[in-house]
Protein backbone atom coordinates (compact mmCIF):
# COMPACT_ATOMS: atom_id res chain seq x y z
CA UNK A 1 0.00 0.00 0.00
CA UNK A 2 1.21 3.49 -1.10
CA UNK A 3 0.32 6.97 0.27
CA UNK A 4 -0.20 9.26 -2.37
CA UNK A 5 -0.56 13.37 -1.38
CA UNK A 6 -1.82 15.77 -4.43
CA UNK A 7 0.23 18.93 -3.85
CA UNK A 8 -1.55 20.50 -7.12
CA UNK A 9 -3.10 19.48 -9.65
CA UNK A 10 -0.28 18.26 -11.54
CA UNK A 11 2.48 17.77 -8.41
CA UNK A 12 2.39 14.97 -6.44
CA UNK A 13 4.69 13.07 -3.65
CA UNK A 14 4.66 9.19 -2.50
CA UNK A 15 5.10 7.74 1.03
CA UNK A 16 5.43 4.02 0.96
CA UNK A 17 3.75 1.94 3.71
CA UNK A 18 6.30 -0.07 6.01
CA UNK A 19 8.44 2.89 6.30
CA UNK A 20 9.68 4.21 9.22
CA UNK A 21 7.50 7.29 8.07
CA UNK A 22 3.96 5.26 8.15
CA UNK A 23 1.16 7.50 9.05
CA UNK A 24 -1.15 4.73 9.44
CA UNK A 25 0.06 1.58 11.28
CA UNK A 26 -3.73 -0.45 11.34
CA UNK A 27 -6.15 -1.11 8.74
CA UNK A 28 -6.73 1.03 5.31
CA UNK A 29 -8.16 4.11 6.43
CA UNK A 30 -11.64 5.69 5.89
CA UNK A 31 -12.91 8.48 3.40
CA UNK A 32 -12.37 11.76 4.93
CA UNK A 33 -10.11 10.42 7.90
CA UNK A 34 -7.19 12.50 8.91
CA UNK A 35 -3.52 11.24 8.83
CA UNK A 36 -0.60 12.92 9.89
CA UNK A 37 2.91 12.79 8.38
CA UNK A 38 5.88 13.56 10.55
CA UNK A 39 7.81 16.53 9.99
CA UNK A 40 11.06 14.53 9.62
CA UNK A 41 9.54 12.50 6.69
CA UNK A 42 11.50 12.42 3.63
CA UNK A 43 8.48 14.30 1.51
CA UNK A 44 8.74 18.27 0.29
CA UNK A 45 7.62 20.75 3.35
CA UNK A 46 3.77 21.32 2.07
CA UNK A 47 2.79 17.15 2.21
CA UNK A 48 3.83 17.24 5.80
CA UNK A 49 1.55 17.73 8.62
CA UNK A 50 -2.71 16.44 8.34
CA UNK A 51 -3.68 15.03 5.87
CA UNK A 52 -6.96 14.24 4.40
CA UNK A 53 -8.10 10.96 2.82
CA UNK A 54 -10.01 11.83 -0.45
CA UNK A 55 -10.30 8.36 -2.24
CA UNK A 56 -8.97 4.67 -2.39
CA UNK A 57 -7.72 3.71 -5.86
CA UNK A 58 -7.31 -0.34 -6.11
CA UNK A 59 -5.04 -1.39 -8.50
CA UNK A 60 -4.58 -5.09 -9.70
CA UNK A 61 -1.91 -6.82 -12.03
CA UNK A 62 -3.44 -9.62 -13.79
CA UNK A 63 0.46 -11.43 -14.19
CA UNK A 64 0.94 -11.98 -10.32
CA UNK A 65 -2.84 -11.62 -9.72
CA UNK A 66 -1.96 -9.20 -6.97
CA UNK A 67 -4.43 -6.36 -5.74
CA UNK A 68 -3.47 -3.64 -3.43
CA UNK A 69 -4.56 0.06 -2.72
CA UNK A 70 -3.15 3.40 -2.81
CA UNK A 71 -4.38 5.87 -0.54
CA UNK A 72 -4.59 9.53 -2.04
CA UNK A 73 -4.90 12.62 0.16
CA UNK A 74 -4.97 16.18 0.21
CA UNK A 75 -3.65 18.60 2.61
CA UNK A 76 -6.43 18.65 5.54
Amino acid sequence: MKITVRLSGKASCELQVGTTHHPHPGPLPKMGETLVIPDDADVPQEAKGRLRVRRIVWHYSPASATLWPEIVCRPA
